[in-house]
């Protein structure tokens, strides 16, 4: 079974697969202040909160997939020429430290090899904040759950849909996951914050409607042989796409045709697919694509990563350079050189401290003699 867990500002979310077919999901609702743009901010409280869920639903707690909202993360694709798999390690963390601005030091990078191109190699690389991982790997802890997969919603967002061309938005109350999908490939995945608990649903709305064309613009600048033009569909899904005017507002700013996400999966009627279509996309990390199977020629490529794979790669040992093996060498030819005079030194010390604690005796006894003497 496949489960998988979803840590939201508000709520927590856990779902269950058996397959493709859906068996069990839950949610419960969280204090405000627990989580802020994907950093657990009370591990203990959403810990506990997560480990009532499991016992109340049964669900299993091994090999639990787990993302939280709002994770803040960077990504690059990067193109390296032919190497041998032993070298592709070193070249690809080189690379990323060129193109990533942040610190290597301070991520969790994780990376997926695409379909080549051409002579070259194609490389999804993703880094994560070392912090925001290391609060729900605690958090997971105090739930009684081992660490197995932690994934990106935009990219479980863009498995549950299965499509070469769309752009994909999972408008929810903590967060907006956006994906453009371009030749099977999430080529764009961007999470926005809404705006504040006291801004209405329209101001939302035009939040998310102006980022979705400033994301289209910026596309398009950097690659301008893809297709993405107004006959792309939109598909929505989230908590806010189900029972709300939300998707009737932004169809208004908008020149995208919108439809709803058909997941491929089997549900039961009543649950709510909407508010838990991208739990079941991280739930499915480890599940053949059902599209590519069928439609060979959809072309959709998972970008399956596990940003734990970061974590726990063992750093390799830096190589000895030959002025450092050089110096070394210089350094022991010294000490070997060095020490007949450092002993003759050290035996002519003792000896000169043996004189001045005779000499002093001396001098002490004279003293003694020269006050008898004038006794």
């Amino acid at each position: 079974m496949n489960v998988a867990i979803n840590i939201c500002g508000k709520n927590i979310k856990v779902v269950a697969l058996q397959g493709r077919r859906v068996k069990k999901w839950a949610s419960a609702d969280l204090p405000p202040g627990m989580v802020n743009n994907g950093l657990i901010l009370q591990p203990k409280v959403i810990g506990d909160a997560i480990n009532r869920l499991f016992k109340s639903t049964g669900i299993p707690r091994d090999k639990v997939t787990v993302s939280a909202a709002g994770l803040t993360f960077t990504y690059r694709f990067l193109k390296l020429p032919r190497m041998k798999p032993t070298q592709v390690e070193e070249a690809v963390l080189r690379a990323a430290r060129k193109e990533i601005s942040l610190p290597l030091e301070d991520l969790y990078v994780s990376w997926q090899q695409l379909p080549d191109e051409g002579g070259e190699l194609s490389f999804f690389v993703v880094g994560v904040p070392r912090n925001l991982i290391d609060t729900i790997l605690e958090t997971l802890k105090i739930a009684g759950i081992a660490p197995y997969l932690i994934g990106l919603r935009p990219l479980a967002l863009a498995r549950v849909a299965e499509r070469r061309d769309a752009i994909i938005v999972n408008i929810e109350p903590c967060c907006f996951d956006i994906v453009f999908m371009s030749g099977g490939i999430p080529r764009v995945i961007h999470t926005i914050s809404p705006r504040s608990e006291n801004a209405t649903l329209e101001d939302n709305i035009h939040r998310l409607a102006n980022e979705l064309t400033k994301t289209a613009a910026f596309y398009k600048s950097n690659n301008p042989e893809e297709q993405l033009d107004n006959n792309t569909p939109l598909l929505i899904t989230g908590d806010m796409a189900e029972g709300t005017p939300a998707i009737a507002l932004l169809q208004t700013e908008i020149d995208y045709r919108i439809q709803p996400l058909v997941a491929q999966v089997e549900k039961p009627e009543e649950m709510p697919m909407d508010s838990y279509a991208t739990i079941i996309g991280l739930a499915l990390k480890k599940t053949p694509s059902k599209t590519a199977k069928k439609h060979p020629s959809a072309n959709f490529i998972d970008i399956n990563i596990n940003i734990l794979a970061g974590k726990y790669r063992k750093p390799k040992a830096k190589p000895v350079s030959r002025v450092s093996v050089l110096l070394w060498i210089l350094l022991a030819a010294a000490v070997i050189l060095l020490y007949p005079l450092y002993t003759a030194y050290a035996q002519v010390k003792a000896a000169n401290t043996a004189l001045e604690i005779g000499l002093n005796d001396i001098k002490r006894q004279i003293n003694i003699a020269t006050i008898i003497n004038e006794d």
